[in-house]
């Protein structure tokens, strides 16, 4: 009898501690980084303009709920969620990641962000990341008049 019990307990904890393992590779965080394959991988897809539309479109439609509207993460979920969105809008970060790098995690996600392997074609996750790239890219023009140049309109 007694062995019995002992196995009984034996047999418990050891289903205890199974549950507790799942719960815990379910929940935990664990590393998002790309294979070296994923990181060398080029963006097929020129940054045109209108590959830039259609990523600003898809983005708007799929990704501004989180990254935020001018990708700098506070969209109207990110609070939901205790992972923050990255910040697109951080130069740092985003010269870190090849476009690879970030096809990778767009395709297969990591929580709380979905995987879009089947919400967005191969063309439409190139495009989103050639559009994200604007966040981060300098300012090309400058609202300020050049020397010389007529400071009232004609």
């Amino acid at each position: 009898m007694a062995n019995r019990t002992g196995a009984t307990i034996g047999l418990f904890i050891l289903l205890v501690a199974i549950v507790v393992a799942v719960i815990f590779f379910a929940t935990s965080e664990g590393s998002w980084n790309a294979p070296p394959d994923a990181i060398a991988q080029p963006n097929p897809i020129p940054p045109t303009l209108t590959a830039l539309a259609a990523g600003k479109a898809i983005y708007t439609a799929r990704c501004a709920g989180c990254h935020g509207e001018s990708g700098d993460g506070k969209g109207t979920e990110a609070a939901r969620y205790a992972t923050k969105p990255a910040d697109f809008r951080d130069a740092k970060l985003m010269q870190a990641m090849s476009d690879g790098e970030l096809f990778w995690k767009i395709t297969s996600g990591h929580r709380p962000m979905p995987s879009f392997r089947k919400r967005l074609s191969e063309e439409e996750r190139w495009e989103v990341i050639d559009f994200i790239r604007t966040f981060s890219e300098p300012q090309l023009w400058s609202p300020v008049n050049p020397p010389g140049a007529p400071t009232q309109p004609r």
